[in-house]
């Protein structure tokens, strides 16, 4: 069954954390958004706990540990990520030395952030079978040189859609709508990584894989989008409250919007979300989703 009303919108005097937010971040064309010191304070005068931002490669790395110098470290925290699109969309020739300047940061450096992320697999930016191969590759390179650092994972994992079928292996497992998802748990078994020690940061569905993900353990993340799209919305009926967090992965994953418009105050969207489909209060989601991300993370806030 569909949903078919609106939620809410998000409750006064919520507190929050946005477990995944881009701040800093390179700017969009025509960029529109507050300053990024702006949209930090904006974040905790409405309540916000604690923000994490996500880098993606050495460039985002380098800005957040610039913008890191300029505030409040007990409020703020990054997680140290290689993204699939960076694997697919790096250029060939920057690409090795950029990975070695950052899986040698990632080793020498585990005491400054909070978890290894985002990574993983996103079979929509990589529509061929030889280049979700690479993304593969590249991910169990991460977890071959990582595991031994006892850090959580961040995952980016996004499926197929029906229409990014690689035309030329139609009838491989990559195509169907879980296909991401059953490869990302294949490796993590492989590499023995323990669901407590993974968040699927954004989870896009499908909808199973709310309850089947939520048993065995892991972290979903709830974007600010699920406010205001009913795809987001249907993934998250059949997951458990004590298994979500909370994110806005802005400048993307506006509430109602589309495009690189979202700021990390708008994280208060996904509680008003994730009450609406569960039937929940909006306060005992921001208390429980804060309880989440403090433990997942080990935040001392």
């Amino acid at each position: 069954m569909s949903i078919k009303s609106v939620p809410p919108e998000p409750e006064r005097n919520l507190e929050f954390i946005d477990v995944h937010c881009h701040l800093p971040f390179p700017r969009p064309p025509k960029d529109i958004l507050p300053p990024d010191r702006e949209q930090y304070d904006h974040f905790f005068k409405l309540g916000g706990l604690y923000m994490i931002s996500s880098t993606i490669d050495m460039q985002t790395l380098k800005i957040t540990l610039e913008f890191r110098e300029k505030v409040d470290n007990t409020k703020y925290g990054f997680t140290c990520g290689w993204a699939p699109q960076t694997v697919t969309y790096s250029p060939p020739k920057n690409y090795e030395s950029q990975w070695k300047e950052w899986i040698q940061y990632v080793k020498e450096n585990s005491e400054n952030f909070l978890a290894i992320g985002e990574i993983g697999l996103d079979f929509h930016h990589a529509k061929t079978l030889q280049k979700r191969e690479r993304q593969v590759e590249e991910l169990r390179k991460i977890f071959e040189q990582t595991q031994h650092l006892d850090k959580p994972y961040v995952l980016h994992v996004r499926n197929a859609a029906s229409h990014e079928i690689d035309k030329e292996n139609p009838d491989h497992e990559y195509n169907h709508e879980d296909g991401a998802n059953q490869e990302i748990l294949k490796i993590l078994k492989e590499f023995k990584v323990p669901p407590d020690k993974v968040m699927w940061h954004c989870f896009s569905g499908p909808m199973k894989y709310g309850s089947i993900l939520s048993k065995q353990g892991y972290t979903l993340s709830v974007p600010s989008s699920a406010f205001g799209f009913k795809r987001w919305q249907e993934n998250l009926k059949s997951a458990s409250l004590n298994a979500l967090v909370t994110e806005t992965d802005s400048y993307y994953q506006h509430p109602f919007k589309r495009g690189p418009v979202n700021v990390p105050s708008n994280v208060r969207y996904s509680i008003a979300a994730i009450a609406f489909i569960l039937k929940l209060s909006q306060k005992e989601v921001s208390e429980k989703t804060v309880q989440n991300a403090k433990k997942f993370f080990k935040l001392e806030i």
